[in-house]
């Protein structure tokens, strides 16, 4: 779903997209399967080619407790604030400024985004919101009692890792295949 950003009024525009309105539907189905989404955001010219995103996705991702193994429907409530530049040429031997870390970007404030010519892919940019909304440790949140909401289990004071003893093998020694071998 691509956003032709010549056509966006002075005074900015509106857009909302849900699973039954149906544009983002093939975008979002390799992160999302059939669940229902509600993308909701508002684009504003600040001058001829910079353009200012700001709104807010709310779906679920299927994921895989990473305490009990049991498939679940994760909440996936973001919001976003991006400026929206022209795509800017990088020749061969160009120079940019970047942060050393992804823990040295600031919180606040606004991120850039890049677009080609005068569109502006949508669809992409959400699919990239909800897949970076993807915990590392997926868990269902706990119940009052401090128990796994979705299998019971309880939480506080458990550790939740998997160690597997291995048999102790001495190792072959390398050379013993030389012994059997038979020379003229």
């Amino acid at each position: 779903m691509k956003i032709n950003l010549t056509e966006i009024p002075e005074e900015g525009r509106s857009y909302q997209y849900n699973s039954q309105t149906g544009e983002l539907n093939a975008v979002l189905k390799d992160l999302i399967g059939g669940a229902h989404y509600d993308a909701e955001f508002f684009v504003k010219p600040l001058n001829s080619k910079d353009f200012e995103l700001v709104g807010k996705v709310r779906t679920k991702t299927p994921e895989q407790c990473s305490r009990c193994g049991i498939e679940i429907a994760f909440p996936v409530n973001e919001k976003f604030h991006e400026i929206l530049i022209p795509k800017q040429s990088q020749p061969r031997g160009s120079k940019y400024s970047k942060v050393n870390h992804v823990s040295d970007l600031p919180e606040e404030g606004p991120d850039v985004s890049e677009y080609e010519g005068h569109l502006f892919d949508i669809g992409e940019y959400i699919h990239e919101v909800i897949a970076l909304a993807a915990p590392f440790n997926p868990a269902g949140p706990e119940d009052e009692n401090g128990d796994c909401s979705i299998c019971k289990i309880p939480v506080k004071g458990q550790s939740f890792s998997y160690d597997e003893e291995l048999p102790l093998e001495k190792p072959a020694n390398p050379f013993a295949v030389l012994k059997n071998i038979k020379i003229n």
